[in-house]
């Protein structure tokens, strides 16, 4: 009986600390993608974009630094800051989230419940 309680209330930790941590992470860093590409999407062809590069990146691999910065210097303005914004918001969100996930794994208390009998 006493371990059947200890691994509900287990549960219910780990529910919570799930609702707390992860979600609101995993959550905010896919809105933020998700953002940036639908004003990337609204903003310029990106498959058209995407068929240029694999044409430079299959004709000369040193191209594609010049590409990327062509590419970059011809956009407007607010597409720019919006997706480096978003991107750098994304790509914190993702770190905090992998490095909880890696707390998790490496503590053996934190990740699995212990029974002692």
């Amino acid at each position: 009986m006493a371990n059947d309680l200890k691994k509900r209330i287990m549960r219910r930790v780990y529910g919570i600390w799930l609702v707390k941590r992860v979600i609101p992470t995993a959550g905010g860093s896919a809105l933020f993608v998700g953002i940036a590409l639908k004003e990337t999407a609204q903003r310029f062809f990106v498959a058209k974009i995407f068929s240029n590069f694999m044409e430079v990146a299959g004709s000369n691999a040193w191209a594609i630094p010049n590409f990327i910065a062509s590419a970059m210097n011809k956009l407007e303005p607010s597409v720019l800051v919006l997706t480096a914004g978003a991107g750098l918001i994304g790509f914190s969100l993702a770190v905090k989230l992998w490095r909880s996930v890696k707390v998790m794994s490496q503590n053996p208390n934190l990740a699995t419940v212990t029974v002692k009998r």
